[in-house]
């Protein structure tokens, strides 16, 4: 259940990932958790542009925010983003979508470094729900800690 005040994040776990799930939190939290190295100060910097565009539609319900910025890695070159729509899957959905698109994702990730996907309630199947693809550690970032193939992470999730 999403409150509008969510508990504290958890803490890292050993291996450096917030625990498996999904952590719901205040763009607050995350600044004071994650913004403590000037890396990911300006990361941060392009981060709260491109929250401040994507708020501006009114078309996202939540944004998710996933890999080396919400672990503690001290020098994350980038952020994953899932913007979810506030329509479910159809023309409305797809309108939302529409302006990132046209910009262009490479030029999305050029000037605000975050690696953009989409998730609307009712996609068919067939098409990654990427809030639960990004809980999975790559296999080349899971071997080298020891750990098996399909180990989950945490990821964070904000509401817009």
């Amino acid at each position: 259940m999403e409150s509008e005040n969510p508990p504290p994040l958890p803490p890292f776990n050993y291996h450096g990932y917030l625990p498996e799930g999904v952590h719901d939190t205040t763009v607050e939290e995350l600044r004071a958790r994650f913004v403590f190295n000037e890396t990911r100060r300006a990361l941060w910097g392009k981060l709260e542009l491109f929250h401040q565009w994507v708020v501006s539609t009114g078309s996202f319900s939540h944004a998710y925010i996933d890999g080396g910025f919400v672990a503690n890695k001290a020098q994350p070159e980038d952020i994953d983003v899932i913007l979810q729509t506030c329509a479910p899957y159809g023309a409305e959905a797809f309108a939302a979508m529409e302006p990132f698109f046209c910009r262009g994702m490479d030029a999305i990730y050029a000037e605000y470094s975050v690696h953009l996907h989409f998730w609307c309630e009712g996609f068919p199947g067939g098409l990654s729900d990427f809030r639960r693809f990004f809980q999975y550690l790559r296999p080349q970032d899971a071997a080298p800690l020891g750990l098996r193939e399909g180990a989950k992470k945490g990821i964070v999730r904000i509401k817009l």
